[in-house]
């Protein structure tokens, strides 16, 4: 059966009327919010969270194929395959953003996987505005001898040149190969290199083996980790794509990370102590400091995204981001499940779903001010929701909020149902439930994966969020 819009007038509105009408300031915010609400339950008031919080924008690029613009690549959502036959809801490819030693952003937003016919696909360059100022054409080698294109990881340099290790499969032989290259800001190839894949043996200089991640410090040094083979981590010559040096750790793992001072971090498994920890490896002199966790730590450091020059390794838990120090003390800075950058004012929402009453469980949202702190609103689910989807599925999450201060919420989404969009008041008051249409994206917002956050050498996390009207970053500080 094909999902249709109930074309209520509230729904009419959030998509089509709402950008006319007037902006709530942070102070009409503040008049209607409930009192009440600042009764926070345990949920809420987590032990060790950060007592301030400061969201901001700190790029912005608009859909678009212009000089200054980001072409919106779109990519189907096989999930919604399983509820209506003969349709595929679109959403919007991944945007993976990078910071270059200087602290400034770039950002690649591509389908992860690409058939060369697709289109170029561009590295865009922010200054430190965080307005777009150059994008580098990300041009195939052998276009017409390649049949798929993946791109694995990319890194830019204080010079704004594109680092890519990619994945590339061509037509005649069927195989997937290695390739390493550099490509000027102007898009022109300055070296590429190219090996066979292997998920048994690796050598550096001919590209042979299983490589999935590149590494770059504060001074621009590239490094390519062969970590699903053993702790070796090659530096790679600049200038030529040579191997430049070789190090190794006795110690290694999948998860590696480095920091702007060139300390590569791994996550580790102790397997006679049944647990998870951090090592540290200086490649000045090739020694690898190293601890093992609590209990606590084994679940936190399943899903780590970054370090900082303090050592502090970044990592994210269901909703929540924890900074770990190198002792191995948790800090919890923030939770959310979602951010929603409104179009009309820049003003900043976050939500997250509260587990206090599993049978009906809260949305907990909140607006964050430009100088930190914020206020919240929760919006109570419906009972028969919280029943049929508990707080460990469903992803119920805001998505949208109009000038009036109505909240929209998605979730429910699983296979064979399309999920349920609930809409509330500025009050919090449930007004309209409604069964999605097919298209989301007029209203949609949605904050990337942790795996494509970055962290800078102050521990700022930085967060690319994915909004109808084009692409933002928001840098999250904590004190």
């Amino acid at each position: 059966m094909v999902m249709q819009w109930i074309k209520t007038g509230l729904l009419v509105s959030l998509l089509f009327f709402g950008h006319g009408a007037r902006v709530g300031s942070l102070n009409d915010w503040e008049s209607r919010f409930d009192k009440q609400n600042t009764n926070l339950d345990r949920d809420v008031n987590r032990r060790g969270m950060s007592s301030k919080l400061t969201f901001e924008i700190v790029a912005r690029g608009p859909w678009g194929d212009g000089p200054n613009e980001i072409p919106l690549v779109l990519e189907n959502y096989p999930l919604f395959g399983y509820i209506s036959p003969g349709q595929m809801r679109k959403i919007r490819a991944s945007a993976q953003i990078r910071l270059s030693p200087q602290g400034l952003i770039h950002a690649l937003a591509d389908a992860p996987l690409r058939t060369p016919g697709a289109g170029t696909i561009f590295i865009h360059h922010f200054n430190a505005e965080g307005k777009i100022i150059r994008k580098t054409p990300v041009l195939s080698m052998d276009r017409s001898d390649t049949d798929e294109l993946m791109i694995l990881d990319y890194a830019v340099d204080a010079a704004r040149n594109s680092y890519l290790l990619e994945r590339v499969r061509s037509l005649q032989s069927n195989q997937p190969i290695n390739r390493l290259r550099k490509i000027k800001p102007d898009g022109e190839i300055q070296w590429a290199r190219t090996g066979p894949v292997s998920d048994h043996e690796f050598d550096f200089n001919s590209l042979k083996g299983s490589f999935t991640k590149l590494l770059m410090d504060g001074s621009s040094r590239l490094y390519l980790p062969a970590t699903h083979h053993a702790g070796a981590i090659a530096e790679i010559d600049p200038a030529t794509g040579a191997v430049a040096r070789v190090y190794s750790s006795d110690k290694f793992s999948n998860q590696v990370f480095m920091n702007e001072r060139g300390d590569v971090f791994y996550i580790l498994y102790f397997p006679d102590l049944n647990r998870r920890g951090i090592g540290r490896f200086n490649l000045a002199d090739q020694r690898l400091t190293s601890f093992a966790g609590g209990v606590e730590l084994y679940g936190l450091l399943l899903y780590p995204f970054g370090v900082d020059d303090s050592f502090n390794v970044y990592v994210r838990n269901n909703s929540a981001i924890f900074r770990i120090s190198p002792d191995g003390k948790t800090h919890e800075m923030a939770a959310f499940d979602n951010i929603v950058v409104r179009s009309s004012d820049d003003a900043i929402f976050s939500s997250r779903l509260l587990s206090g009453n599993e049978r009906s469980p809260m949305v907990l949202v909140e607006r964050h001010s430009a100088g930190g702190g914020s206020m919240r609103r929760k919006l109570q689910l419906p009972g028969d929701l919280g029943a049929r989807f508990p707080v460990e599925g469903g992803a119920w999450k805001l998505i949208h909020v109009d000038e009036q201060d109505r909240y929209t919420i998605f979730g429910g989404e699983e296979p064979g149902r399309a999920g349920t969009l609930l809409v509330y008041s500025s009050n919090g008051d449930l007004e309209e439930r409604i069964t999605p249409p097919p298209d989301l994206l007029p209203i949609e917002s949605t904050l990337e994966n942790h795996s494509f956050w970055e962290i800078d050498a102050r521990g700022r996390v930085y967060l690319p969020v994915l909004a109808p009207e084009g692409f933002k970053v928001i840098r999250l500080s904590s004190e």
